[in-house]
Order: C-alpha cells, then structure tokens, then sequence
C-alpha cells in the first residue's frame, strides 16, 4: 500500500501548488490554505467513490470505465469524451507554467521557451524515450527536497521577521473572507490533486487489489493536502498580499523573499522540471496514444494509427498534438487553461458520483451507502460551480459536440462504443 500512495504522491507532484499558488490566491482573496482544504475535502469523498468502483471493477481503473459499466455505453462515452479534454489541454498548461517561470527568469519570451518544451517532448515521443522508474523516483525526491528546503526556509523567515507571523488569517480572514472568493480558488486549486486516481489503473497488477488499491486511493488525500497546504500557508504568511502584479508566477518572488535567490531558483528548476520535463513527456505521450488508438478503432481518421516504421511510435498523433499545444499556450491564459482542465475532471467526477449513487439505490439496494457519493456530488458540485464562465462555456460546448459525435458513429444511439481513454 505504501508503495502505491508513494505511486500516486510522485505523479500528482508534491510542489504542484507552486506553479498555480498566486492564481489560486487571488480568487480566494488571501485564503490558498483554505481553497486546498476544501479541495481535498471533495477529493476525499471522490477518492471513496474511486475506492467503492475498484472493489467492484479491479480490472475497469478508470472514471470512465466505471461509469460506463453502470450507466451504460453512450453515458460513458459522453464520460470518455469529457476526461478526454484534459488530456489534450494537459500537455499546453505544464509547459506554459514553466515557460512563464523561465520568461520571468530570462526576459525572454515564454513563447520561445514554449516551443523548445513542445520541440523536446515531441522528439523524446517520437524517438520512443520514456522516464523511466529510476528517473521519475529521482525526480520525486528532488521534487520532496525543493518542498522540504522552501518550507524550512519560509518558517524560519517568518519567525526572525517581527513583521510577520504564523496567523490563522490564511484560513480566515473576516476583511477579505467571501465563500464565493474561496470556492472561486478552490476551483483551480484541485488541478494540483489530479493524478490521485493513477493507482486504479494497477489495480489487476496488485495482490488483493479490491482491499489495497481501495484502501490507499483513500488514504493519498490527506498525505498530498499536507504538502499542498503547508506550503501555500507558509506562501500566503511570507507574502500576506494577494495583489500579486503577475499571478502566473507569484511564487517565484515568494521564494526569493523567503529565501533569497538560492531557493528561488531550486524553485524555479523545481517546477521546470516537474512540469516541464516529467509531466509534459507523459501528458503529450498519453494523449497521442488515446489519438493512436481512437485512430486504429475508426473513431477519428485512420492516419491517426499511423506507427514509425523505424521507432514504432504513433508519430502522427505526436505531432498533432505538438501543432495544437502551440496555438493553446499562447491563446489561453493559465488561468483559462486550469479552469479548463478542472471542468473536465470535475464533471467526469461529477458523473462517476452519480453512477455510485444509483449503483446503491437501483442495483445493490443499499440506500444508506449512498449518503457518501452524494455528500461527495454535493462538495464536487460546489467547486464546479466556482469555475470561471469561460470554462463552463467552453467545457459545454465540447460536451455537446462529444453528444453530437455520439450521435454520428451510434447511428442515431443505436450502436455501442468505447473510447480507448
């Protein structure tokens, strides 16, 4: 189980906050500790409605899948559709949280960092090259090094400085304190607890998976809210503004006023190669892969199957989607694109809530087990709700042209299908 939670902290990334902390910040008012609580609390009750599906489907290892083997084939197709948006806005929002760092670094354009991230991802695809274990564990624990360093730094510059201290006014403070302000973080915050789910798609490689993956799916939440609150509470009593002059990189200059340029900059390759480098290897190579394989099932055209003859990698869906990060990344602010992503996996949690609830009420009968899925719809309906309109425009439109495209390849939704996600 240890290893699993270890598993799911690594992919989720244990300094995650810093990348998107003065956004969150800013639409709380001041209160990033109390968005990411209220984040976990929702991810909590997602968690255990993740932990109920593998209990009963070890072998299925995602939100689609479970609600496609409750509700049925189209509604789980409409929930494919909608997780499949994160999947392609995924790959553009890492690289541009790096490329702004980097563009705050330099003076030069986060464009052309942009494109060297996009060109470097794409030719580590296209050649085959993956993180391998070793690597992404040394990642992790340089990622766990940067927390421990800027925590440690932080608590001792706010307890030297008599213009600061260790207030509760992160979590509360009446001046600034609107539940609209803190529900409107929240609603970005929970981008940094994507990733949680990872650990079901091992659950058939797990020895009493049912009891193990369901138990550590749980368990993750609680063990990341910690890292994420600590450090967003040591940020907002460091720096107690929330005015930030560009949000998109606020912790930045948070690191250097806790601990000077030294752990500014660790923070800084921190984030660059966490996002970067780790995360945008394997968001660009998921989603190339979902493309390959909708390609091969006739979902989409069948160029889209296309394999390297040489490096036997799906190398037109790797560089179509290298084509449409580039556009994204200078067309959507950071902002736009974490709203974005949250909608998707918000609703496609959203969805998963409900299949658990009439899975308890219509087919197992067992009416009281349904109290938690609807406690954890009510929590995740709270935060969607606190998505920018943009997003919930955006997200809607492509939801109906997922119903539309439904539509075509069902013959009218009298056909069965299944999206590779």
């Amino acid at each position: 189980m240890r290893d699993l939670i270890a598993f799911a902290i690594m992919t989720m990334v244990p300094i995650a906050p810093m990348g998107i902390y003065g956004i969150v910040a800013q639409l709380s008012h001041g209160h990033a500790p109390l968005a990411y609580a209220i984040g976990a609390v929702a991810m909590f009750f997602t968690a255990w409605t993740y932990g109920q599906f593998v209990w009963r489907y070890p072998e299925a290892g995602s939100a689609y899948a479970y609600v496609r083997e409750t509700l049925g084939p189209h509604i789980g197709f409409i929930a494919g559709w909608t997780i499949l948006l994160d999947y392609v806005l995924i790959p553009a929002l890492v690289i541009l949280v790096s490329a702004l760092w980097l563009q705050e670094l330099t003076g030069i354009s986060m464009v052309i960092f942009a494109i060297l991230f996009i060109l470097f991802a794409t030719v580590m695809n296209l050649l085959g090259v993956e993180m391998t274990a070793r690597s992404s564990m040394a990642l992790f624990i340089f990622e766990t090094f940067v927390l421990v360093v800027f925590v440690a730094v932080s608590a001792y510059h706010v307890w030297v400085d008599p213009n600061l201290s260790f207030t509760l006014k992160p979590f509360y403070n009446p001046s600034d304190f609107s539940w609209s302000f803190i529900i409107a973080g929240t609603s970005v915050a929970v981008l940094s607890f994507l990733g949680f789910d990872i650990m079901t798609t091992l659950a058939e490689e797990t020895i009493q998976a049912r009891k193990v993956v369901s138990r550590a799916v749980i368990l993750v939440i609680p063990t990341i809210a910690l890292f994420f609150i600590a450090q967003t509470y040591l940020a907002a009593v460091v720096e107690p503004g929330y005015n930030f002059e560009n949000p998109d990189v606020a912790f930045y200059y948070i690191a250097e006023k806790a601990g000077g340029k030294a752990v500014q900059m660790l923070c800084l390759l921190g984030t660059v190669l966490a996002w970067g480098v780790g995360d945008t290897l394997a968001a660009q190579a998921g989603i190339a892969r979902i493309l390959y394989s909708m390609g091969r099932q006739g979902h989409i055209p069948k160029v889209f199957a296309k394999v390297h003859p040489k490096y036997k990698t799906p190398y037109v869906s790797t560089i179509f989607v290298a084509l449409i990060t580039a556009p994204l990344i200078v067309l959507l602010s950071l902002k736009d694109l974490s709203s974005l992503v949250n909608f998707g996996a918000l609703t496609t949690f959203l969805m998963m809530h409900i299949a658990l609830i009439y899975r308890f009420v219509k087919i197992e009968k067992k009416h009281i087990y349904a109290v938690m899925p609807a406690i954890g719809f009510l929590v995740t309906g709270a935060v969607w709700y606190g998505l920018d309109i943009l997003a919930k425009e955006l997200g809607l439109a492509w939801i109906a042209v997922g119903i539309l495209y439904l539509a075509y390849i069902t013959r009218g939704f009298k056909v069965k299908t299944v999206l590779p996600v």
